[in-house]
């Protein structure tokens, strides 16, 4: 199967390459691979008509029920969830002020997050016409800064989690009630954050009042899916502000099939056996970790403790070498034959176990012997 995988027609015919994906789930690379159930529900989607809104909010009611929260929809990837939380907030239920986005002009239109929680993705609020204002500094923030941040013009608090967490910065929990002393809702930016499979409702459970996940991720739905839940006036305001209606987020319309196939992979993640998935991807890194530990120069262990490395990961540190080893041979892998994709982990390298396929685990150790046997010889 691998090698029918890695000489897909459908791309030869564009003279795009394949490659095999030991580096996660990142946007870059393609997500995560969709399961035949899922491609059946949308093969089975595209051949009747439905009223697309109908079927928004009952693919919500869904997701409301998994999740635990108020009301839910699917929206098109984890920065969609962000834009239609943060136009949700700003906007409300008000038909106007929906229709004037990305205008914000009378409206609440500032998001206020920590410092340390802004990253890649924070700009994202931008897109819907909001101001980004931070509290703290790059070196953590305190509650008096976060309430300090907080004024009449606050529209919401954004909250990002990621792998490995940011430094010093307030908890959920925290963040919570200094916004909800205040009126102020709180939208938590969760987009890779399972597994555990509980974090689906833990942070409705801590309080907050949207949150987004990627649904092209472990949740194995389209890569241009997401889901946004939280509370129902919020939900209702994100709805108002999503295609197929003329609002900001008609871009970021779903179609009836990447519906289907997002509720279809999301019952069967929370019908799957997670440790046993789990179980496998640890066997696959640990082969990885057993061939290149032999190597000279190098290190390489096996990480997953629900804090920076979700899914087992094989963390290979290049104590030999030049500084940029990490940077040579990962780009020698992508660029090889076959090609590997892997991640970056500070300056070396993370195999991510979650996309590779059976038997990948000895390409991919076959194909890391030899590129670091090049550079360190």
């Amino acid at each position: 199967m691998t090698q029918s995988r890695l000489n897909n027609p459908v791309y030869s015919r564009f003279g795009v390459k394949p490659i095999i994906n030991a580096g996660g789930t990142h946007t870059t690379h393609g997500g995560s691979m969709m399961k035949p159930e899922v491609l059946e529900a949308m093969r089975l989607a595209s051949q009747s008509y439905v009223d697309l809104v109908e079927l928004k909010r009952a693919t919500g009611r869904f997701v409301a029920e998994v999740t635990g929260a108020e009301a839910g929809m699917i929206c098109a990837g984890a920065a969609s969830g962000i834009v239609l939380a943060t136009a949700a907030c700003m906007t409300g239920n008000d038909d106007s002020a929906v229709k004037q986005l990305p205008d914000t002009t009378g409206l609440k239109n500032e998001i206020v997050m920590q410092m340390v929680h802004f990253g890649g993705y924070g700009n994202v609020h931008r897109f819907a016409g909001a101001k980004v204002v931070f509290a703290g500094s790059v070196s953590g923030c305190t509650a008096g800064e976060m309430e300090r941040s907080i004024t009449d013009k606050t529209a919401a608090v954004g909250y990002t989690f990621s792998y490995g967490g940011a430094p010093a910065s307030l908890s959920l929990p925290q963040v919570v009630e200094i916004a909800h002393a205040r009126g102020v809702p709180v939208m938590v930016d969760a987009a890779a954050m399972v597994p555990p499979r509980d974090n689906l409702r833990r942070f409705i459970r801590e309080g907050a009042d949207l949150v987004t996940f990627s649904g092209g991720k472990f949740l194995g739905g389209p890569q241009s899916t997401g889901l946004l839940f939280g509370r129902a006036d919020l939900v209702e305001a994100a709805l108002m502000n999503s295609g197929p209606g003329q609002a900001i987020g008609r871009p970021q319309k779903v179609g009836r099939e990447e519906q289907i196939g997002m509720a279809t992979a999301l019952q069967l993640y929370v019908e799957s056996d997670e440790d046993a998935a789990i179980s496998r991807m640890m066997k696959q890194a640990e082969h990885v970790r057993d061939r290149v530990s032999k190597l000279n120069g190098v290190e390489a262990s096996v990480e997953l403790d629900q804090q920076k490395y979700f899914v087992p990961n094989c963390i290979i540190t290049f104590k030999s070498g030049p500084d940029d080893a990490g940077d040579r041979v990962a780009s020698a892998l992508h660029e090889g034959d076959p090609r590997v994709y892997v991640a970056r982990s500070g300056s070396g390298i993370a195999v991510n176990a979650f996309n590779i396929q059976e038997g990948e685990e000895m390409i991919i150790a076959d194909r890391l012997v030899e590129e670091i046997g090049n550079l360190l010889g």
